[in-house]
């Protein structure tokens, strides 16, 4: 009886700290993946290759995906004046700074293209190229 009346002693007085430490355990892993984007960000890095950017392939590729559709000679309404359909006509677009500043949709430019973001991986292609002097390559 009198081992019983001894565990019996043990188990209560280990109650309280388990209990103590069941619901620190539940709380601190409970809220480990309440920031899981935080702790692990997308890697742009390993997808993106934006080391060989040429205006032939590169840029071009970009614009006649998301900016010609309103900014060429054949479209008569909704470009707002600018046209982007041959280099000389882009590099003004960049020489002024609005290239940049519109596809980042920075604040005081026209967010181009409009209702939607260009990827992180085409705005790093395209401040690559205006940061090489947006060469006709």
């Amino acid at each position: 009886m009198k081992n019983l009346e001894l565990i019996k002693i043990i188990f209560e007085s280990m109650k309280k700290p388990l209990c103590v430490v069941t619901i620190l355990v539940l709380i601190f892993s409970g809220c480990y993946y309440d920031k899981y984007d935080k702790l692990y960000p997308p890697s742009t890095s390993a997808t993106c290759d934006s080391t060989n950017v040429t205006y032939s392939v590169t840029v071009t590729g970009i614009i006649n995906s998301y900016c010609m559709q309103c900014h060429s000679t054949n479209n008569s309404g909704g470009s707002g004046g600018i046209l982007l359909d041959s280099y000389s006509a882009l590099n003004n677009y960049v020489a002024s700074g609005q290239l940049m500043g519109d596809v980042k949709q920075q604040s005081g430019f026209f967010p181009m293209p409009p209702n939607t973001k260009l990827s992180n991986c085409d705005i790093a292609k395209l401040q690559k190229w205006v940061n090489d002097g947006a060469p006709n390559n």
